[in-house]
């Protein structure tokens, strides 16, 4: 069978333009198209990166079409020592309003039914573009699919189960500092923390559509993807909540690894069922 093909596109957006890479299947087309949204600490992450390029190949080549967004990255920061922010302009809102940019085009371009999905960072992109699209700013997806993902800037506690897993892993409490660090410097302040529309992971999540998610076994993220489950339990939202058992964070970054096997199969089959 031959290979999915890809085009980057430039979409115009409210910041300016938006990269894209559309993927199309060698064959015939058995589900929605994939919105797919990298991870990366909002800090690295590329269209070429094997958690934007790989992971839409595979999918694409289990029969679904894939538009895989790339946004603004915010400068690296420092991990130990005081938080200086350097200047960037792709903080919070740009990199959610690249992804909605990206969103509203694949559906003025494409049609029909679409998933939008992320990763780490990513989901967090993802996540907040579906409640402002549940609010009335464009189509409404119509499901949603996370893969380790964060929805928190400060980390919420983690469940005993958790710590259990962890066991041997770098220190529990540096890890929810560099999750910290990242956060802020994505936001731009330690004020907007606690902001719901930066951090979905802390709003009223009723509304949103069926909502699939596939964590890291071992992997401190897994306590806000933990906790948006529960909230999607609280707001009557369907999901499901799955751990690929000895893995961590960031599987869909190792191509050559079976969890990325596994978890790119999850995807499309979510997709085509």
């Amino acid at each position: 069978m031959a290979d999915p093909t890809w085009l980057d596109r430039h979409i115009p957006g409210r910041h300016g333009e938006v990269r894209v890479r559309e993927y199309l299947p060698p064959g015939d087309i058995v589900g929605p198209r994939l919105v797919w949204v990298h991870g990366g600490g909002w800090v690295v992450g590329t269209l070429d990166e094997p958690e934007a390029h790989q992971v839409s190949l595979r999918v694409a080549a289990a029969g679904l079409p894939v538009t895989s967004v790339e946004y603004g990255l915010a400068p690296r920061f420092p991990v130990i020592g005081p938080l200086r922010l350097r200047r960037s302009p792709f903080r919070y809102p740009v990199p959610q309003d690249q992804v909605m940019d990206a969103w509203l085009d694949a559906g003025a371009t494409h049609g029909g039914p679409m998933w939008l999905s992320g990763a780490s960072a990513g989901a967090c992109l993802a996540a907040g573009v579906a409640l402002r699209l549940r609010d009335g700013e464009g189509p409404a997806p119509a499901a949603l699919a996370f893969l380790y993902g964060l929805f928190h800037g400060v980390l919420p506690p983690a469940s005993a189960a958790l710590r259990r897993r962890l066991f041997g892993l770098p220190d529990l409490r540096v890890m929810q500092e560099m999750v910290r660090r990242a956060a802020v410097n994505h936001a731009g302040s330690d004020e907007l923390l606690d902001n719901e529309n930066v951090f979905p992971g802390l709003a009223d999540l009723t509304g949103l559509p069926p909502v699939h998610m596939l964590n890291a076994d071992r992997d401190i993220l897994r306590a806000s993807a933990e906790n948006f489950a529960h909230r999607l339990t609280l707001a009557g939202v369907p999901h499901e909540n799955w751990y690929l058992p000895d893995t961590t964070h960031g599987y869909l970054a190792r191509p050559e690894s079976e969890a990325f096997r596994v978890g790119t199969r999850a995807i499309a089959g979510w997709l085509a069922r």
